[in-house]
Parts: structure tokens; sequence; C-alpha cells
């Protein structure tokens, strides 16, 4: 039995590291037989004071041994190490930590307890995000004209030379090849970070420097003249505060340039600087054993003169109320990155923190620092750097040790995962979530080199590293176990740091080789790390806990490493990774739920006995999602349904079918067919093209379903308000009141149209060029947007009555909702904002599709995107509006393009698909709004395409069922139908060849009649399958071939038009009935 575990909370509460103040509970468990009669807790305080504590015989644990237990409350901020001692029969006995957590007597190692600042709090900003770190000159250069760039630099003609390594004259390797990346080129780049989902942009030095890397500054207050200058920096912040995205600086304050206004040793500077002058007022910064030539410089490099940082002209430069900290931040940085902070007093480091706070709680500072943060000793001293006074968090290289030394075989997985527990016992949590957590740095290899089994560049001549490269069956390793590297950094607390180009595979060893410049879109030709990066990204976006949730790791085997990450609500997921590359491994874990999910595979899990079994192939691995069976869903009635639009109902005139008389008859059809389910696809007002899933309006119902014509509703109109119009009837003012955040807008909206003569809203005069509320007593729109309103009340009467009849025929109604609304619409004229849209109203934005092998060109819809920016700090109320709408008017709702919510593909307007570029949807907050303000959703998630782990996530969080299309099923239908646990099962939909169509030109060779046979098989095979529900389009019912199609994407016209006879429903009633019977799917029966 475990004696005691720092990481359980039985033995020690609360975990981890803990503000001053805080009593925490430890408990330890001994054996009857050693016969402990005392026990004491021992604990070092950070002034290495030792206190004892006595320990407390608390009870029995089971028969054979005891509890003892004691409070300790730890009054400043520190270090403590703790360690128990016991009076036994035995003797004195002494319990320490041995691996993991646990006590054993004989171990050698104190445990930690870190204290920090009650007060102590990290920016929330940078938690939930993604860092991007960029070398500046070898990002992107924008080709503006630089301006007082010294003569003695080299500038690269080739963007893509290798950067060279070639000593000077006296021997010494300056960096003083450039290639002319700059922060206008950045700026250029903002958009493409945010597609990448980045929040943070982390720069390497960009201050006045002589070498390319530029940690030998030359002056504190300029930007390099080959970066830009000041006015270019406000403008980059200004730029990605509007893309949401923060600007972090890196602060090289242990040491200056010798080549540098302050410290002039080359003499660029004239007669001042410490180097030329004693009375320089620089001089004071320095520390000369012999002036000028002998002076203090880090790691002995001449170039790099240490400075006095305790000095108060040095400390106040850069600190004081008008130092260099306060100005950047003022000019738009939102925190600083400080080299080597090892390096830096505490004193200096309380007062840099200080100045960074009272500028703006807000501003962040994280410290390079190599090692465990939260007890790296520097130079014989333990830091402080986590405790709550000088660093909000820093670079997290211990996980990077740990992801590497785990994936290269350096460590086994028992010893990655005490390293992950080591760290979440050490740090503060506001630290850990802040901690940058990164897999390449300007200071490391590669990742990609380095995965793919780099070599020991010492073995290397220097000439030769930078232009060492992996050969092809070391990449493919190498992206391999990218993927695990990626996922395990995407899913572990922290931010995420990516250094630029690691997202294309760029490889390279230290420095130079790890520095080269980024290709330009039109020189990359491997998109796979790319894929890697977005695919690991969207899992950490779909799953927020994986932001603030709690983590605990834990190993299967020497080869796989499992981690658990459980938010505040219990939503928990298990991340596992196999390392090894030759060896499956059968791994079992606890299920922590009631269902558990796959999300990278998409599987749901069977739970034998409270755990999960699954395989993991060589380099595989999994996240195991642990949920409710019941999560934002609604749950469906098992059973059968037909999927058919108002329009295809049959009449007896052949005119469209309509609301009222026909579409009463479907019901009773439908019913005695034995049916469930009638999915109509949307009922707004369609575009000129006739296509419910584009027109005016995204709430409007859709007059031209009604039976009357609109010159018949003109004239009711004119009667109605003769009988006292709104006055009169209560039922219309009802109307008006639970529609009114789109009823007026609407109507508004279509009166100038009408008065306009059908004009785009692009069109119309400034006076109307978006909606006011006066609008609607113009007397120019008045009347009309009157009878456009009691239109909308016929249509809502008419609807209503429908549906009450279908619910006393059993018959629920499945509506449909297109993602995006039309450009020229009441929804983009009346609210802009929630929209990408100019001042004057064009699109900025607009919806597509990337090109792809179906459509080489790409896709442009054209459809302004959301602002869901915007949206989300008014908590999505159009789309609370729009799902409360959709939910009146059905009883469940199909959501289409699913896959949107999570990430679209957004073009900039008048640019050609292959400038588009994927950016991130609401996810999950959408839909958990919803929920919160709706209830439960009776969503169903048209999830059909290209399936990645962050919507499979996505989905799994929401539970709303998917679509599965027999057409796309990836295996042969004829040996059997096996449908996706979880999801509905359709036999066609209106965007696809009808079963029998797919089943001619697919498995018959064009022969119909066999065609016809073959999808009526299939469609008996789908309702004996364990599908809990199947709908079936109408076409598939009646054993329809493409003639009957509804919709050929990509086709303008001859879409929208087919019409069901009556004859051919009425006449597979009885079959279809007997079909429902057999495979006991008939409503009511079943």
């Amino acid at each position: 039995m475990t004696l005691f575990n720092s990481r359980n909370p039985i033995h020690r509460s609360p975990l981890g590291a803990v503000a001053d103040g805080t009593r925490v509970h430890f408990k330890i468990t001994l054996p009857r037989n050693m016969q402990c009669s005392a026990s004491y807790l021992l604990v070092q305080h950070p002034d290495n004071r030792i206190e004892c504590l006595d320990m407390f015989w608390c009870g029995m644990n089971g028969n054979d041994h005891e509890w003892w237990e004691c409070h300790f409350t730890p009054q400043e901020t520190g270090l403590y190490f703790y360690h128990f001692e016991l009076r036994t029969a035995r003797g004195r006995s002494v319990l320490k930590k041995d691996l993991g957590g646990e006590a054993r007597a004989g171990a050698r190692e104190d445990w930690q307890l870190t204290v920090y600042d009650g007060a102590y709090k990290t920016p929330d900003w940078l938690a939930g995000g993604i860092l991007y770190q960029i070398f500046p000159d070898r990002f992107a250069s924008s080709g503006k004209t630089k301006k007082n760039v010294p003569d003695d630099r080299t500038l690269h003609e080739n963007w893509l030379d290798q950067p060279d390594w070639r000593p000077n004259a006296q021997g010494i390797v300056t960096n003083s090849d450039f290639f002319g990346g700059d922060l206008k080129g950045i700026e250029e780049k903002l958009d493409y970070l945010a597609s990448l989902g980045v929040t943070c942009i982390y720069l390497n030095p960009i201050f006045e420097s002589h070498s390319n890397h530029r940690y030998d500054t030359a002056s504190y207050e300029k930007i390099d003249p080959l970066l830009g200058d000041e006015e270019d920096f406000r403008s980059l912040c200004a730029a990605a505060k509007a893309r949401n995205i923060h600007v972090l600086l890196d602060g090289v304050f242990n040491h200056t340039g010798s080549d540098s206004i302050y410290f002039n040793r080359e003499g660029r500077y004239g007669d001042g600087g410490a180097y030329r002058s004693q009375s320089s007022p620089y001089y004071p910064w320095y520390s000369f054993r012999s002036w000028p030539n002998d002076y203090e410089c880090w790691w002995n490099f001449i170039t790099l003169p240490n400075v006095r940082e305790e000095n108060p002209a040095y400390d106040n430069y850069i600190n004081g109320e008008d130092g260099i900290i306060r100005h950047w931040l003022e000019a738009g940085a939102s925190g600083w990155r400080l080299d080597v902070a090892d390096e830096l007093p505490d004193e200096f480091l309380d007062n840099l923190r200080a100045c960074v706070k009272k500028f703006d709680e807000e501003k962040i500072v994280i410290g390079e620092v190599w090692e465990d943060a939260s007890n790296k000793i520097s130079y014989g001293h333990l830091r402080r750097y986590l405790q709550g006074s000088e660093l909000d968090s820093a670079m997290d290289y211990p996980f990077r040790d740990m992801v590497i030394g785990f994936l290269m075989g350096y460590k086994n997985a028992y010893q990655a995962a005490e390293d992950i527990e080591t760290l979440r016992e050490n740090y503060p949590r506001e630290a850990l979530a802040c901690a940058l957590n990164l897999l390449s740095s300007h200071d490391r290899p590669r990742i990609i080199s380095v995965l793919g089994g780099g070599p020991d560049e010492s073995q290397l001549p220097e000439s030769e590293r930078s232009k060492w490269r992996l050969d092809d069956n070391s990449m493919g390793l190498a992206k391999s176990r990218f993927w695990l590297a990626t996922l395990m950094q995407m899913t572990f607390p922290g931010v995420p740091s990516i250094y630029y180009g690691d997202e294309y595979g760029l490889e390279g060893l230290t420095d130079p080789g790890n520095r080269r410049t980024l290709p330009t879109k039109d020189q990359l030709h491997d998109f796979d790390t790319l894929a890697i990066l977005k695919n690991a990204s969207a899992v950490r976006r779909a799953l927020p806990f994986m932001v603030d949730g709690e983590i605990k790791a834990f190993a299967l085997n020497d080869d796989v490493l499992a981690y658990t990450r459980t938010g505040k609500d219990g939503e928990a997921a298990t991340v596992i990774i196999n390392r090894s590359l030759r060896n499956s491994h059968c791994v079992t874990i606890p299920a922590l739920g009631e269902c558990a999910s796959d999300v990278i595979s998409g599987h749901e899990c069977e739970i034998h006995n409270g755990t999960v079994t699954l395989d993991l192939y060589p380099l595989g691995s999994s996240i195991i999602y642990h949920h409710a069976e019941k999560r934002l869903q609604e749950p469906l009635d098992h059973g059968a349904g037909v999927v058919c639009h108002i329009t295809s109902v049959p009449t007896d005139d052949d005119k469209p079918g309509t609301i009222g008389a026909p579409t009463r008859r479907f019901i009773d059809h439908l019913a005695a067919m034995g049916m469930r389910y009638w999915q109509v696809l949307p009922v707004n007002p369609t575009d000129f093209f006739r296509s419910p899933y584009a027109g005016p309006s995204a709430f409007a119902g859709n007059i031209d379903l009604l039976p009357e014509s609109h010159e018949e509703l003109a004239a009711d109109f004119v009667t109605w308000k003769a009988r006292g119009g709104e006055d009169a009837d209560p039922l219309y003012t009802a109307f008006k009141h639970r529609n009114a955040d789109w009823l007026e807008k609407y109507c508004v909206y279509m009166a100038v149209k009408k008065h306009f003569e059908g004009l785009s809203r692009h069109d119309w005069p400034a006076d109307v060029a978006r909606y006011n509320e006066h609008l609607i007593d113009d007397k120019r729109f008045h009347d009309e947007a009157e009878l456009q309103a009691y239109m909308q009340y016929r249509f809502d009467l008419a609807w209503c009555e429908l549906m009450n009849y279908a619910h006393k025929k059993g018959i629920e109604v499945i509506g449909d909702i297109p993602m995006y609304v039309s450009d020229d619409s009441a929804d983009a004229w009346s609210e802009p904002e929630n929209f990408w849209l100019s001042d004057t109203g064009k699109a900025i934005e607009i919806s597509g599709a990337p090109p792809d092998n179906f459509a080489p060109e790409g896709q442009v819809w054209g459809n302004p995107t959301f602002r869901w920016d915007h949206m989300k700090k008014n908590g999505y109320s159009w789309w609370m509006d729009r799902l409360r709408r959709a939910f009146s008017l059905y009883d469940r709702v199909r959501l289409d393009h699913f896959l949107g919510f999570h990430s679209y593909f957004s073009i900039p307007a008048g640019k050609a698909c292959a400038d588009g570029r994927w950016l991130a949807g609401p996810g999950k907050d959408l839909f958990q709004t919803a929920y919160d303000e709706l209830g439960p959703l009776n969503f169903i998630a048209e999830d059909l395409g290209y399936l990645t782990p962050g919507v499979r996530a996505m989905a799994s969080t929401c539970g709303f069922p998917g679509m599965d299309v027999l057409e796309f099923s990836d295996y042969d239908v004829r040996n059997g139908v096996h449908p996706t646990p979880g999801k509905i099962l359709y036999t066609s939909t209106h965007d696809t060849s009808t079963l029998a169509g797919w089943c001619t030109h697919s498995f018959a060779g064009g022969d119909e009649p066999s065609g016809i046979a073959l999808a009526s098989e299939l469609m008996g095979d789908a309702l004996a399958s364990d599908a809990p529900l199947v709908m079936m389009p109408l076409q598939d019912v009646l054993g329809l071939g493409d003639d009957a199609r509804m919709n050929v994407p990509g086709v303008a016209t001859g879409n929208w038009t087919w019409q069901a006879q009556e004859a051919d429903v009425a006449a597979a009633e009885e079959k279809t009935a007997k079909l429902l019977r057999s495979t006991h799917r008939f409503w009511g029966e079943a």
C-alpha cells in the first residue's frame, strides 16, 4: 500500500503549488506492524529554517494500516521542502520522495512545495492562445526600401540562399549577412498567421544591432533600419490587434553589443560610449577589469559586454517611468520575453515586472529558462521566478526535452510521465498555463530534423551544418513523429509555441541552419506538416479543457504514454501516444464517463467493466473523449423518415407543392407508410434560381409555398385591414411580438427592394444603404412593409396548421438551415456588424471552398462570412434568434455545412480561391451558448466531407447525430450495410444521385433496371441495419433514377424542380409499410 503520494489528494490537499496562507493537509498511512509511536512532518523553509510538525493518529485504514495527519500553513512565498520522520519499534525511519511522488524509506529527495503570492495572476489572452516565434530577418520581406542601413552589412540577393557561417578577417563569426525580412513583411502575413490560430507573435530582437540575430543591441530606442522604423512597429501592432494577435518583444537586458551607442568599441557612434570614455554616462553600466579592453562579457564573447543591472541609472533607463519597457509597451507591444533570465538579478526582475504591470496588468513577462523554472539555481542562487513578483511564466524547455526524449527513445513512458507530473506539481497553475511549450527555437535544432534522426553536428564541418538535410525515408519518419509531438504540444497545459517554418517542415540544425528563410508560398511544395499542425491545433480548439483543464500523466508500458485532461465541469479526454516504430500495443485505460469516443479515428469505443481497451499501431495515437450519452443533443426516435421538399409534394394540377391540402395528403401517405420523420429543405425565401439555400432572409418564410398567389394575398390584406387589421386580430399581434427581432427589418428590406425595382442593396441610395428604425415610417415603404408583414403572418398560420396536422398523425418535421446568408439579404443589410462587410456594406471576406481534385480552381460561394469575434462578444445573439426561429418552425433542425462551425474557408473579396484560408469557427462555444439559452438541441449535423480530428472532437462534445450516406461509404455496400454508430443513415441526399441512379452508374454499368433492383435491395438492407434512424429521399422510396435528382451542386440551372406524382406515392404506400414493419421501424408498432 502507498504510504504517501504527493500527487494524491487523499495524501496531500490541495495538490501542487499553493498560494501563501493556504492550509495544506498532509496524511500518511502506515502498517500497524510498524508500531509507529510518533510521526513528524519536517519542513525546510525558504530561509533554510527547519520546522518540525507533530502528526496525529486519526484512525484505521482497513485492518492493517493506520492514518496519521497534520496541517501546515506557509505564510511566505518561496520553496519549501518536506519529508516525514517516524518513531517505530524498529527505531527512527525517514520517508522521502521516490518515483511517482510516492514515499519510500531510503529515498533521498525531499518533496517540493511551491508557495506563490496569492495575488499572482497571469493574462488570460496568452493562456488560451497559440504563440508563433519569428526570426525577423528570415520570415518575410515586404520589398520596402530601407533607409539608413549601415554599409558594412551583406544583403543576400536570393531569398533562398543558405545563411552564411564564415569568420571575418579576425576569425570571428559576426552573423553579418542579412536577407531583408522586415516588420512590414510580417504585417503582410498576419492573415496567414491568423489562419494558423496564432494569437501572439514573439519577435526575436528587433532593435538596432549589427548582427542578423540582433542579440547585440546597439540602441534600445530604435528599430533596426533593415526591419523598418517605429512607425512600422506601431502599424504592425495595430494590424495584429485588429486580428486579435498580440506582439511579444525580446528583451536583451543582460548585455548590449560592443558595437552600440552605449559601449562603442568599434567607434561607429563617434567618441561616446563606455569603451571610449570613462566620463560617458554609460561607463558605470559596465564592469571593466582594466579599461578599456578587459571587461566582463557574456560567456566571453567580447562583442557582448555585460551590463551591471543593479546600476540605478541602467535600471531606470530600462524600468523607469520613461524607460525602454514602457516606451515599447505604449507603442503596442503586449509584453516581453527576457533573454537569459538566469543572468538578470532578482531585484531587476522585480522592478521590470512591476513596471510592466503598472502600465497594464494584461501585459506579460516571460523568461528564458532552460530548466524547471520553479526551482532553478543559477550561479549558486535559488531563483524565485514563478512566485509572483518576477515572471509570469517561462519558456518550457522541460516540455521539449520530455517530448523529444520520449519519442526518440532517450527515456521511457514512465520517465516521461514523471517529467509531466513534476511540472504539474512544481509550477503554479497560472505559470503552467502561460508556459511556452516549444519544440524548436532559434537556439535549438528544428524539430523535424531532430525527429528524423539528425546527426551529432559536432561531427559535421561548420560549413556543412546549414546544408544538412534529411533523406526521404527519414523525412517520412519525422512527419509521423511530428504528428505525435504536435498532438502533445496542443493537448498539454501551457501555450503551444511554433517556431516559424516548423509548420512547413523546415529543416535545420543549430545556428545558422535553424535560421533559414521561410520560403514564399509559390516556393513550397510539401504541406504535410502544415496539415498536421492544423489538425492538432483543431483538437485543442474543439476541446477547450485542453487549455485550462487539469492533467494527470501515467505510463501504460515503456512505449505508451498517456495523460488525462479534465475540465472544471468534469469533461475529460485521455491522450495516448505509442512511440514504438515497430510494435502495436493493446492498452486499457479507465472509462471516465458513460460513453467514450476516439476523436482521432471517429470510432465509438466499447466500455467493459469500467475500462476502454484499444489497439495502437506503431507511432499511433488516440484521444479518448469520455462523455455522458446525452450531451447537448435531444435524442432522436428509432425509426425511418422521408426527405422531400414541399415543392416536390404531388399536386392535382402539377404545380409545385404548397402548404395546405397537398401537404396534408402527403402526410397521410407518410403516416400510412409508418414514417416517423418528414425532412424538408429550408422554407425561407429563395433566390432567382429557386435554391432553398440562398435567399433574402435567414428568418422569413417563403410566401411562394402558400397556395394563394401574391395577388390573392394582397387582396386578403386589404380586406383584413378593412375589418380592423392588427387591432382586431390578437393572433397577429402575438405573431409580431414573437418575431420582433427580424420581422420589421425583413419587411422594410423587401419594401425598399420593390421600390427600387429589385436592385441589389449595393445599388440603393445612401439614405437606405443600411437599415434604420425610422424607415418603417417612410411613406415610400410603409404600405409595402405592412403587406410583407401580413404575408409572413399568413405563412406562419399555414405552417402552424401543417405542423399540428403532422403531429396528430405522429409525424415530426425536420427542417434545415443553411450555414451562410446571402450578400443581398435583409440580414446583411440590417445587421452588417455580424458579417465581414466594409463601412459601405461591401463584402470583405466571402465563403467558398479551396481548390481540390473535384474543383481545381476552388469554389467561390460569395456569401459574406461571419464576424465570429463580434458575435461571441454579444452572446451570439443573432444566432440565438435564428435558432429560436428554426425551433419555432421545425421539430428538429439539420445544420447544413456543420464543418464550417469548426473551421471555414474564407476568401478575401475579389481574390481567387487560392488566396483563401481556413479560419476558426466558434466551435462548441456557439452550441453550448444555445444549450444554456434554449435547452437540449434537436440538431442533426450535416458532417459530410473530410472530417478532421478537430471536427470529430467538436461533434463528440456536442453529441449531435451526423449523417452517414450510402454513396459515401468506404466499403462495398453490396456486401452488407454497416452504419457508423451514432449517425443517421441516409440512402441518398438532395445533393447526390438518387440511390437508384448511383447504383446504376456505379454498379450496374449504366443498366437502369439492374440499378433500380440493387437500390431496392440496399434500401431493405439499410432499414434492416442497426442504424437508429434511416432517412430516405422520396425518390429512393419510389425507386427513381437520376432523372429525378433534386440538385446538382455547381450547376446553376435545372435544379429544385423535381416533383412526385400522386399515383406513384400512393402505389408505394403499402410496399413501404410492409418493409418498415418487417424491419421493426413502423412508427407506433416498433
